[in-house]
């Protein structure tokens, strides 16, 4: 029986060498992959901030932190930055042509406020929308609406209801014409509005930090569904007569109906929202 022959020890280097360059080659050409994958998704990131920011004017003379906070806070809640956003300190400099100061600082205080979240030395993300936030900002709007507008309803004067005639019907011509950002505008004018009548312009400022994660849910409902947009319209319509009426019970029962609304909507809103939208 003949044996096999013996493989000579260059050969066998020589192997080995071969199979050493070949993963060198791998692992050379996986990093060059990620390297520009990260640039890929860095000039992405830019992009989308470019586009949420384009509005962003600078003001010398006003806190930086506070400008960028403003900015970044309008653009998450409108959707224009939605859950699992990637932001980092470099884009944002970047993109408004500040420091990374203000824009970390900026990040911290969004993060503050559960907007967004960081990883330390990792990453830092747009949060997903808290369904246990929502039921707190539906909770604070409807009691203090409700017990703020049944005084209301006793005091408004014929000034203040045409102030809120007037605004209705720009809403009106704002459903009618697709707008939905001038809609948002003008709801929030207009129960901002309610509050100064009775003297209680601060309670609404307080109102805005509780609501911010309503606000989001809102703003995906105006975009996504020209119906409910409509819907807000009537609702608001309603609360005017029962206003004009000064119908203290009716009141009360519409305004509730008209906050409460998100709660009945929320259901269809997660089913067709992206997977990473909404946790809790």
């Amino acid at each position: 029986m003949k044996s096999k022959p013996r493989e000579r020890p260059d050969s066998k280097r020589a192997r080995r060498r071969n199979a050493g360059r070949d993963q060198a080659e791998m692992a050379q050409a996986e990093a060059s992959d990620r390297i520009v994958s990260d640039f890929t998704a860095a000039l992405g990131q830019e992009a989308k901030l470019a586009t949420a920011l384009q509005g962003f004017r600078l003001d010398r003379h006003r806190s930086y932190t506070a400008q960028v906070e403003d900015a970044l806070r309008e653009a998450i809640v409108c959707g224009q930055l939605p859950p699992g956003t990637t932001l980092s300190e470099k884009a944002i400099s970047a993109t408004l042509g500040i420091s990374r100061t203000p824009a970390r600082e900026a990040l911290a205080l969004l993060a503050d406020e559960q907007l967004v979240v960081i990883y330390p030395q990792v990453k830092t993300v747009v949060a997903p929308v808290r369904r246990s936030l929502i039921d707190e900002g539906r909770f604070v709007r409807s009691t203090l609406e409700c017990a703020n507008h049944a005084e209301l309803v006793k005091t408004i004067t014929q000034q203040q209801l045409d102030s809120l005639a007037a605004l209705v019907a720009a809403q009106r011509k704002a459903v009618g014409a697709g707008d939905v950002e001038e809609f948002f505008r003008l709801d929030e004018q207009m129960h901002r509005s309610m509050f100064e009548f009775t003297g209680r312009a601060h309670v609404w400022t307080m109102v805005q930090g509780v609501k911010r994660h309503f606000d989001r849910v809102r703003w995906l409902l105006l975009e996504r569904v020209g119906y409910h947009a409509r819907r807000a319209q009537q609702e608001h319509e309603a609360i005017m007569d029962r206003l004009r009426t000064r119908d203290a019970a009716g009141l009360v029962q519409a305004v509730s109906h008209h906050i409460n609304a998100i709660t009945r909507h929320l259901e269809e809103l997660h089913g067709r929202a992206p997977e990473n939208y909404f946790v809790d």
